[in-house]
C-alpha cells in the first residue's frame, strides 16, 4: 500500500524549500519574496531592515501583520 505525506511534512523536511526568517537585503530573490510576503514595496522592506533589523518577526511587528 502506498502511503502519501502531506505536503507540509514534505516542505518541512527540506530547509532550502522553507523561507529563512532572517531577511538578506543583498539577495535580490529574499527581498522580492519578503516584499511580496508582507504586501509591502521594496523600499518600504529596506526601510523595515532598517529601523528593526533583518528579522522578518520584527518587521511584521513594525507593519502591523
Amino acid at each position: 500500500m502506498i502511503r502519501l505525506a502531506p505536503v507540509s511534512s514534505v516542505l518541512a523536511a527540506q530547509p532550502s524549500v522553507a523561507p529563512r526568517q532572517t531577511i538578506d537585503s543583498r539577495d535580490d530573490a529574499q527581498t522580492d519574496y519578503w516584499a511580496y510576503r508582507l504586501n509591502i514595496t521594496r523600499d518600504e522592506l529596506f526601510a523595515a531592515i532598517d529601523k528593526v533589523g533583518p528579522s522578518a518577526a520584527a518587521i511584521r511587528r513594525l507593519i502591523g501583520k
